[in-house]
């Protein structure tokens, strides 16, 4: 019994991930119920929320009439295309030194 009850916690904890978005040049964390955005390179966390209000078959729907295609990847606000974003892993979001400034 108890290997059982172990095994379901880790499962749940797997499915609780966040998936992380590079949109044109900004990077965004989706979680279950926000999509985060302005990564902090220092902190590495990420400091504005959109809250999610529903994740459908074919669009994620957020904020004020936005929504991501989740089969091409179009981020649409207002019917117009403002951003594609791509998947990306965690190791991939950009560290300090990475592409830094000169001055």
């Amino acid at each position: 019994m108890l290997t059982i009850l172990s095994g379901l916690s880790s499962t749940a904890v797997h499915s609780s991930e966040a998936t992380y978005l590079k949109c044109n040049s900004k990077y965004y964390r989706l979680t279950g119920t926000y999509l985060e955005s302005n990564y902090n390179i220092r902190s590495k966390k990420f400091t504005y929320k959109k809250t999610i209000f529903s994740y459908g078959e074919n669009y994620i729907r957020f904020g004020n009439f936005e929504r991501i295609n989740r089969n091409n990847g179009e981020w649409t606000s207002n019917g117009k295309v403002v951003r594609i974003c791509k998947k990306i892993n965690r190791d991939e979001l950009p560290k300090i030194n990475q592409e830094g400034k000169l001055f």
